[in-house]
């Protein structure tokens, strides 16, 4: 007879819709209480997909549990989706996974939007299958028509649905044709900082960062955001003025919009960043310093470049004064970034982190710090089963009572 497995048969509500509709709290933990969550939701609203989950969690578990040790349990995220609703997946998952130890997993998904953390429950316990639950129904156009309705009124697709347009028809009504230029030149940013990654870091920074008006920060924080309006204003005055003289060079308006953007921009930035080094210093995180010496470099090195690659297209220098001031930039920062790096392991190398417990930015559990290695660029970390891994310093996010990584 073929020995038994601890399986947990896993659903997960990404956007919190237990929450939100049957204020219902994760984790979810037993066949009784899977079920009562299913019927509550569905008596909330029938035609969410999550309920149809639930029950195929339940179904999976009775028909699993006939041979194995099964147990099954439904997680919650948060409306706002992204970061929160990981996190909160990731401390839920921990907890169960604690409480029960099993061997494999058995997930059970809706579609796409569930299936985008699946990575997170692969790197806590191991997944032998997924299962998708699609809905049986009728495909014509009325259906497809209340079901997008229903879609624009969840706040990830109401802001971009709506947000976008709105930027567009505001940009249009105080600069007229110019405006849409404008908007198509912001999207265009906007498509290149998200292929980045960069728009990811900021809402990131946005849901952890914490701006007083009592804080010294404050002030330079308050200051470089009329500088910032007057930057835009300037270089769209600009374009707009070109226009009227009957400049039409799509290159000569893009170098003159980036020359007068580039006037009071980099105070703007640079005034924000003396404000985060101040409240590093206030708050006495000294480790986290060398990150804005990097945002300091980037912005001056950034100006440099991009003002004389405006001054090349407009004939102002020669294009082997852009090539150098490019390769110039390339290489100051790489040296800066190199150079920080290195302060920050000097600094974080130095500090008492010994028996501070440590986690991932998803609030995810790993071990307890013992010290750094001897070269003084890895933190060791004895993890509840004993085990000592080494991580590097440059992971290390944030260190109070307990230490932050990514991992």
């Amino acid at each position: 007879m073929p020995e038994k497995k601890r399986l947990l048969v896993l659903c997960i509500d990404v956007d919190d819709d237990l929450g939100n509709k049957a204020k219902i709290r994760g984790p979810i933990v037993g066949e009784k209480k899977v079920l009562e969550a299913a019927q509550k939701l569905g008596v909330a609203d029938p035609e969410d997909a999550d309920v149809n989950t639930l029950f195929e969690a339940v179904r999976t578990y009775r028909e699993l549990a006939k041979e194995n040790e099964v147990e099954v349990a439904a997680l919650t995220g948060h409306k706002k989706l992204g970061y929160k609703a990981d996190a909160s997946v990731a401390k839920q998952l921990e907890n169960v996974v604690d409480s029960f130890k099993p061997e494999a997993c058995i997930f059970v998904s809706d579609g796409a939007s569930d299936e985008r953390v699946l990575p997170i429950v692969q790197s806590r316990v191991r997944v032998d299958g997924v299962r998708t639950v699609y809905v049986k129904q009728e495909k014509d156009l009325e259906k497809t028509y209340f079901v997008i309705l229903d879609k624009l009124k969840e706040p990830p697709f109401a802001r971009v649905i709506f947000g976008v347009p709105g930027i567009a028809l505001l940009l249009y009504f105080l600069f007229a044709n110019e405006g849409i230029r404008l908007f198509l030149g912001l999207l265009g940013a906007y498509l290149i900082l998200k292929g980045l990654g960069v728009e990811e870091m900021f809402f990131r920074y946005l849901a952890t960062a914490r701006v007083r008006p009592d804080s010294l920060g404050f002030v330079f924080y308050f200051a470089s955001i009329p500088l910032l309006v007057v930057s835009v204003w300037l270089a769209a005055s600009r374009v707009s003025a070109l226009n009227y003289a009957g400049v039409t060079d799509a290159s000569k308006l893009a170098a003159w919009f980036t020359k007068d953007l580039l006037l009071l921009l980099p105070l703007a930035l640079l005034l924000l960043i003396v404000g985060g080094v101040v409240e590093t210093i206030q708050k006495k995180k000294s480790y986290e310093l060398p990150q804005y010496l990097i945002y300091g470099s980037s912005v001056i090195l950034f100006w440099f470049i991009f003002n004389t690659a405006a001054n090349w297209i407009l004939g102002l220098t020669a294009f082997s004064s852009f090539f150098y001031a490019l390769l110039l930039g390339v290489i100051a920062l790489y040296l800066a970034t190199y150079l920080t790096t290195q302060f920050k392991k000097s600094i974080l190398s130095k500090m008492n982190l010994n028996g501070k417990e440590v986690y991932t930015e998803l609030g995810s559990f790993l071990g307890t710090a013992v010290g750094t290695d001897k070269s003084g660029n890895a933190l060791i970390i004895k993890t509840k089963s004993r085990q000592k891994i080494d991580l590097n310093l440059d992971y290390i996010l944030s260190v109070g009572e307990k230490i932050l990584v990514s991992y």
